[in-house]
């Protein structure tokens, strides 16, 4: 009978019949429990599905923060007599997610402490043109360069901007503008910025333009969608007019940044800084809005405003420009 059941395979039957032999055959149970034991070897006993702790193991094995939390919450309310055991596996998960964390926040920080200054640059490019013929024969190019490097304490910013155009064969525009902006991180929200700017406008009545400013800033607004940060302080500025005057003097320098993400593909941004100074005050603002189309490629439609409330003879207080570019992102 006992080879009967071994024969079958039936665990269940096997166990039955072995009792049932024991019970029967009190002088052979230690010939009975052998056999018994050397089935056992060769047919471990079947554990039944259990597709709650399936899941949480494919939810952990995932690596996915988010499932991991709702299956071991749905885990917990539907087995609450394994609640201790699943909130083991959850806090020895999070804790290795932490640790794993940890380990990576702490090589890119060792990769940016070890980088030269000419690493890690990231920026884009932009360049547009126009042309019209007609009763007004005019054409333009417009291109920038924009740059950034993020540093553990030090984040540097770059950008260019070059405009030209001629119409009906004179120069319309003809606007040349670099800046340079480092700032240096106090805290989460708080920073130390120097700002230097130079620019080339004979059509506004400067041969050159010279800012130089640092001060303090502060995020106010440092999201995922939006950001926002102000800054101020002293600034020193230098015109050389295309008359041949020159003029120097301390003013004071206050700006904001504004960025927000819209959507996927639609980004907001606003950059506009004030110089006040006693024998003139300016603002530049720049308000853009960027699309992006594939990739790395975007299309761009900006308007910009330079405003002087003390311009040289004849010319106009008030100056904007409206662009259209295609930017590449690098």
């Amino acid at each position: 009978m006992i080879d009967a059941a071994f024969a079958s395979g039936q665990n269940d039957d096997v166990e039955a019949v072995a009792k049932f032999a024991r019970m029967t055959h009190p002088r052979n149970v230690g010939e009975i429990d052998a056999m018994l034991a050397f089935y056992r070897s060769g047919h471990p006993p079947i554990v039944p599905a259990d597709p709650v702790r399936n899941m949480l193991a494919a939810a952990i094995a995932s690596g996915k923060d988010a499932d991991v939390e709702a299956v071991a919450k749905l885990a917990m309310d539907t087995h609450p007599h394994d609640a201790a055991e699943i909130e083991a596996r959850l806090v020895a998960y999070r804790a290795e997610r932490q640790r794993l964390r940890d380990e990576a926040a702490a090589a890119a920080r060792a990769k940016l402490a070890a980088a030269k200054i000419w690493e890690n640059w990231k920026g884009e490019g932009q360049i547009g043109a126009s042309q019209s013929s007609g009763n007004t024969k005019s054409a333009g190019l417009s291109a920038g360069l924009a740059l950034s490097r993020q540093g553990i304490d030090w984040t540097h910013k770059l950008r260019a901007q070059a405009d030209y155009q001629r119409t009906n064969g004179r120069t319309s525009v003809e606007r040349y503008l670099v800046e340079l902006e480092p700032q240096y991180r106090i805290s989460d929200r708080a920073f130390g910025f120097g700002f230097g700017r130079w620019e080339h406008d004979r059509i506004l009545g400067y041969d050159t333009r010279w800012n130089v400013s640092g001060g303090l800033g502060y995020k106010v607004i440092d999201g995922k969608t939006m950001s926002l940060s102000l800054k101020g302080g002293p600034a020193w500025r230098q015109t050389d007019f295309i008359s041949g005057a020159r003029d120097s003097e301390l003013t004071a320098l206050g700006g904001l940044d504004f960025g927000w993400q819209l959507s996927p593909t639609l980004r907001l941004t606003q950059v506009a800084s004030t110089i006040i100074g006693e024998a003139n005050s300016s603002t530049n603002s720049l308000t853009a809005l960027n699309a992006k189309l594939s990739g790395a490629l975007s299309a761009r439609i900006a308007y910009s405003a330079q405003i002087d409330t003390t311009p040289p003879p004849g010319i106009e207080s008030v100056d904007t420009q409206t662009r259209f570019t295609l930017v590449y992102g690098f």
